[in-house]
């Protein structure tokens, strides 16, 4: 029987694929464990190139250098192990189907601090970059903004009309932007030695009784 060409043709982009992913990421491992190590002005494309066992070539095409690499590191630590993307990640998704606004807002806190807690390196990876990389300080004001966006979003959705009067949904994003801001989550978890729970819990408290109206 004759080979199935219209597969085999199928089957090499998606190896491709697969093949560029993987390289991706541990181009991506490789320069997080270094600007975690070392730092990120310490910290040269050809030294994460070593340690990906990749040429600097690859990542100045892929990336696009250094700077590049802290979208790409902020994007893969958001969609986490499974690789998923925000927009498509379940949790979120689930919150909607719970029947009280206090149950999704504190659905959303656990949900935003599981974020946090991976993300916390990260932030701190790109607070530093900031200080000497324009590139970097300008992730950090988009981070802030994409933050805003989804905040708004989400307490449209999961709270909507329960928001304390007076406060408007802009003020409630804003509050809550700043109340899990990656910022607040190093200070309370890293400098002061709270743990997941304990900020969880407060956070949760917190929010509750900024933003909801009370009986």
């Amino acid at each position: 029987m004759a080979p199935d060409v219209n597969a085999a043709q199928t089957a090499r982009p998606s190896l491709r694929d697969a093949q560029a992913a993987a390289t991706r990421q541990r181009v991506l491992d490789a320069a997080r464990q270094l600007f975690e190590s070392r730092g990120y002005t310490r910290t040269t494309v050809n030294d994460i190139a070593d340690a990906a066992g990749v040429s600097a070539e690859t990542i100045y095409k892929s990336l696009g250098g250094k700077s590049g690499l802290l979208d790409g590191i902020i994007d893969a630590t958001i969609a986490g192990p499974d690789a998923i993307p925000y927009d498509e990640q379940q949790g979120w998704r689930d919150i909607s189907t719970l029947s009280t606004a206090e149950q999704r807002l504190r659905a959303y806190v656990e949900f935003s601090c599981d974020i946090l807690q991976r993300t916390r390196p990260v932030h701190t990876i790109i607070r530093s970059a900031a200080e000497s990389e324009p590139r970097a300080a300008d992730l950090r004001a988009r981070q802030l903004r994409l933050r805003l966006t989804r905040n708004t979003k989400h307490l449209d959705d999961f709270v909507g009309t329960a928001l304390r009067p007076g406060l408007s949904l802009k003020e409630a994003a804003e509050h809550y932007c700043a109340l899990s801001s990656p910022e607040l989550y190093e200070l309370l978890t890293v400098q002061l030695g709270w743990s997941k729970q304990r900020h969880q819990r407060w956070l949760a408290n917190t929010v509750q009784r900024e933003l909801l109206a009370t009986d």
